[in-house]
């Protein structure tokens, strides 16, 4: 009889235990001694008792934390996805825009030996800062729209700020500003204000800054894998005259071929022909003022002209990262009656400058006559983007890092034709650059 209702004690006790808040442990502590008193439990079967009580009240305890970490890592799951859906229903045209842009620090160097035996000294420090973006307006990306801001004072050829006027704060320009279409993978349509569509082996004609407004049709045909054929037909508007419907602009036709001849050769070529309407006694904004001029202070040709451009290299693995060489070329002439010729030759060495250590070195020589090219397109470094203008340019492109190029271009130039008792007035540029793309 005893021995049964010691078991329904402990029975009761240990399930009326289950659950129990800590703050009622001591209410189970009198209960039991209550039973010790009355002689149902003895003090080692009371011990046992509270010892298999506190085990089983651990048990609860560490069960209870489990479940609250699990619910916890279940909400918290549930929060990421449902976070992902909400980013994923952002607008499909936020996805079809690409940012890019570059930051270039210069130090620039200058020094002219003028005609009346001064040297003239310049040092400046400079940026340029670009950025844009092209959007895809279609999913197939056949027709896409591009924009372009920069640093710079509105001249054509130079994107360039120095560093002057006590902390001035300069104004943003729109240096791309385009539409295009490509139909097919071998024809594209581009209009607005946009990069130079036209093959330019170097700057003798075009100076790279200059972003061209009006609409070209660029076509490129590849036959087999090692070859392919290209024709740029280009409409440029040069200026809008208010007084009179003729409008000065340039018509540029340029057929083209390239081809790898093999593993470890290449060349590329291009013939031009430029036809310019109503720059004959007219001038335009931002001309270096080189060209031939009337009494009036107009020009006195059009400038139509044909060129060519071309290059020819080697692929090789050679030390420290010579992987190029090539030759490359430029020619140029206009329609004017004399001094109307410009070349320009050279070579390049290395390997494509992209990572750290990467390097190249570029030589040429160029030599532009007075009436060789409209004086409002040559490259704004090499004698001021002045024709009637000859000489040396050496530059030196090496990687910092991914996407960080440091430059050293150095130009010894000078004037062609001078008058008597002058100088050809020679100059030296230096600029210093580190540029980082992004």
């Amino acid at each position: 009889m005893k021995n049964t209702a010691l078991i329904v004690c402990l029975l009761g006790v240990f399930f009326f235990s289950l659950g129990m808040p800590a703050s009622h442990a001591s209410e189970v502590d009198v209960l039991i001694n209550k039973l010790v008193e009355k002689g149902i439990l003895n003090q080692q079967e009371a011990g046992q008792l509270l010892n298999e009580m506190q085990k089983e009240g651990a048990r609860q305890q560490t069960t209870v934390k489990e479940t609250a970490e699990e619910v916890a890592k279940e909400t918290a799951e549930k929060t990421v996805k449902q976070e992902s859906k909400t980013w994923a229903k952002l607008p499909d045209w936020i996805n079809r825009i690409h940012f890019n842009g570059d930051f270039r620090l210069r130090y620039q160097y200058q020094n002219i030996e003028k005609s009346n035996g001064v040297d003239q000294d310049r040092n400046r420090g400079r940026y340029r800062w670009r950025f844009g973006a092209v959007g895809d307006v279609t999913e197939d990306k056949k027709w896409q729209v591009g924009f372009g801001l920069s640093s710079g004072d509105g001249d054509p050829r130079s994107t360039n700020q120095t560093f002057a006027s006590s902390f001035e704060k300069p104004e943003v320009r729109i240096n791309l500003a385009y539409a295009k279409y490509e139909p097919f993978n071998w024809l594209t349509a581009v209009a607005g204000q946009m990069k130079n569509p036209l093959y330019n082996v170097q700057d003798l004609i075009w100076d790279t800054d200059i972003t061209p407004q009006g609409v070209a049709v660029p076509m490129k045909y590849s036959w087999k894998k090692d070859g392919y054929f290209f024709i740029t037909p280009a409409l440029f508007v040069l200026d809008e005259f208010k007084s009179t419907g003729d409008d000065a602009y340039m018509f540029v036709l340029q057929p083209g071929v390239g081809m790898n001849i093999n593993e470890s050769m290449w060349f590329k070529a291009a013939f031009s022909w430029y036809y310019n309407n109503d720059i004959k006694g007219n001038n335009l904004k931002w001309s270096s003022g080189s060209n031939s001029r009337d009494n009036k202070g107009n020009y006195i040709y059009e400038y139509s002209s044909i060129a060519l451009d071309g290059e020819f290299g080697f692929l090789f693995d050679g030390p420290i990262r010579m992987k190029h060489f090539a030759l490359f070329g430029q020619f140029v002439k206009s329609d004017a009656d004399n001094d109307n010729i410009g070349w320009l030759g050279g070579f390049r060495f290395g390997c494509p400058v992209k990572n750290l250590l990467d390097w190249e070195i570029r030589y040429s020589y160029r030599r532009l006559e007075k009436d060789s090219v409209l004086d409002i397109l040559p490259d704004s470094d090499f004698y001021g983007g002045k024709t009637n203008s000859q000489g040396h340019e050496v530059r030196l492109n090496v990687g910092l890092a991914k996407n960080v190029v440091f430059s050293v271009d150095y130009y010894r130039t000078e004037m062609i034709d001078y008058a008597v008792g002058k100088t050809s007035e020679p100059e030296d540029l230096v600029q210093v650059d580190v540029n980082f793309k992004f």
